[in-house]
């Protein structure tokens, strides 16, 4: 694995916890609270607008601040990420460039328009 399919498995990760909380039925308390609202359409879509925004924002940062280009926790320093086997999956600066594609770039532009 290298940092591109690193981040392309937190961009599913994302999507997936986005549907989740779409669901009523997930039995996830975010979804449940998303429910006991009884939103209209119109709040619904915009409701998933910014979970949407929130998860990108969360998941994007968290990859900027593993790459060390973000403090996360007030601490700003680069990791190092293995895999099961050891090998090295990013060094600095793979992570936050993979992450601005996918989460920012025209791969998540192509999916949005798709909606």
């Amino acid at each position: 694995m290298n940092a591109e399919e690193f981040v392309a498995c937190c961009k599913r990760e994302k999507e997936t916890l986005l549907k989740l909380f779409q669901d009523s039925k997930s039995g996830l308390a975010v979804s449940e609270g998303i429910a006991a609202l009884q939103l209209s359409e119109e709040q619904s879509r915009l409701m998933n607008q910014i979970l949407d925004g929130v998860l990108t924002d969360v998941f994007y940062t968290l990859l900027v601040g593993l790459d060390g280009g973000a403090s996360l926790g007030g601490v700003q320093q680069t990791y190092k990420i293995y895999d099961e086997q050891d090998q090295l999956i990013s060094d600095c600066g793979d992570l936050e460039a993979a992450a601005w594609e996918q989460f920012h770039g025209k791969a998540d532009s192509e999916e949005n328009t798709a909606d």
